[in-house]
């Protein structure tokens, strides 16, 4: 039994090590408003499919290990993935069961509460220029979200997370 539960956290971490580092990549200059936000797309799904063992706190550190990637004032995204996250968990059974297209426009208007959140964050700090490209990478998680929580719904299962 203890092989199979270290096999499953280290699922988790690969996706969320995974995502960190596609936050990481560099995109064309044209197209770097287009960058989805995978963090948040992998925090979301393991949030609604498993919110007994990923919930807030994980939105906390993953935060924090962002802030520290990105060489962002500590603890700005720790608190604003841990507040969207609060709502996510707490509604987690509504928002499960919405059809996956449904969870895609979702996915849009919360990607771009996420970075909204973070820009009115960083201006009460210092001043900051508000970039409405902003709205294409929400549009471009949205658009990735089924994608993204099929192939994660088919690895959770292989492994056998519940």
């Amino acid at each position: 039994m203890q092989p199979r539960f270290i096999f499953q956290w280290a699922t988790i971490l690969f996706f969320c090590i995974a995502a960190l580092v596609l936050e990481l990549a560099p995109w064309p200059a044209g197209f770097q408003a287009f960058k989805p936000s995978w963090l948040v797309l992998v925090l979301l799904y393991w949030v609604l499919a498993i919110p007994n063992r990923v919930s807030i706190g994980w939105a906390f550190l993953l935060g924090l290990v962002w802030d520290l990637v990105l060489g962002s004032i500590l603890g700005l995204h720790a608190l604003v993935l841990s507040v969207a996250f609060y709502f996510i968990a707490k509604n987690y059974l509504v928002l499960r069961n919405l059809s996956l297209w449904f969870q895609s426009l979702l996915v849009v208007v919360f990607v771009f509460a996420i970075r909204l959140l973070i820009f009115l964050a960083e201006l009460s700090l210092h001043s900051a220029n508000f970039n409405w490209a902003e709205i294409f990478g929400a549009l471009a998680s949205g658009i990735l979200w089924p994608w993204v929580f099929l192939l994660m719904r088919k690895t959770r299962r292989r492994v056998g997370l519940r």
